[in-house]
């Protein structure tokens, strides 16, 4: 990676829930609705519960029924049926963090092209958006790829629509996936403090920078001030 100049920033990619969106979606009843659900069909093996996100331990039950393509399509249906009977109830309730509609209109005013990558179905994010519209270029939600964060290809394929190369995007997200999925990637990243993860483990994770939202993230981005930042990884020179 090479030193983080802002001139190189052409592209800013989000992650959503936690982010740009206040949520709170309950990702405990998520992932114990999940877990009744893989019960349910036979499907749970002890082993399958060592640190698994959601998505992927339905991913690893899904692999359980490779030999029966009928009802593995079956059960894929039924565990994407709660993940997004969860979400969906939440981001109705849920509101943008202050000051990122601004943020994001700002940035994009000073012609840097804005991404929004999330594990999150598009009809919970549109959910929200149709209360709370965001300007974004471009949107790729977990129904729109093929795999998602942490996997590199998920931000690959928004900066592939975006004409972006990742030498040139940073992405920004409240999650130790989206560091992973930017680094994997080739881009920068940048941890926000908006939900549950903490200064120090975003420095565990190899954060190139660390503010406390996505607000202070685009005036450092605008003004090349970096008084509000809270951390930066040694390996960056600003």
């Amino acid at each position: 990676m090479s030193s983080f100049a802002i001139d190189q920033i052409q592209a800013v990619v989000c992650d959503f829930d936690g982010t740009l969106a206040h949520t709170q979606i309950d990702f405990a009843q998520m992932r114990s609705r999940t877990v009744e659900l893989i019960k349910a069909w036979g499907l749970w093996q002890d082993a399958m519960d060592q640190g698994l996100y959601i998505l992927e331990l339905i991913e690893v039950a899904e692999d359980r029924l490779a030999a029966d393509p009928l009802r593995r399509s079956q059960f894929r249906r039924e565990a994407d049926a709660v993940l997004e009977d969860v979400e969906v109830g939440f981001c109705a309730k849920g509101s943008p963090f202050p000051g990122i509609p601004d943020a994001l209109m700002d940035l994009a005013n000073a012609g840097m092209r804005i991404g929004i990558i999330t594990r999150n179905c598009r009809r919970a994010v549109e959910a929200f958006l149709a209360r709370h519209p965001l300007y974004f270029d471009l949107l790729l939600t977990r129904d729109d790829v093929p795999a998602v964060k942490p996997d590199k290809g998920h931000l690959l394929a928004a900066l592939e629509v975006l004409q972006v190369a990742p030498e040139h995007a940073l992405l920004v997200g409240d999650h130790r996936t989206d560091i992973e999925c930017g680094q994997a990637a080739g881009a920068f990243t940048c941890g926000v403090l908006t939900d549950r993860t903490t200064c120090d483990q975003f420095a565990t994770y190899g954060a190139d920078l660390v503010a406390a939202d996505l607000a202070v993230v685009a005036r450092f981005l605008l003004s090349g001030d970096t008084s509000e930042l809270i951390a930066c990884s040694p390996r960056t020179t600003l």
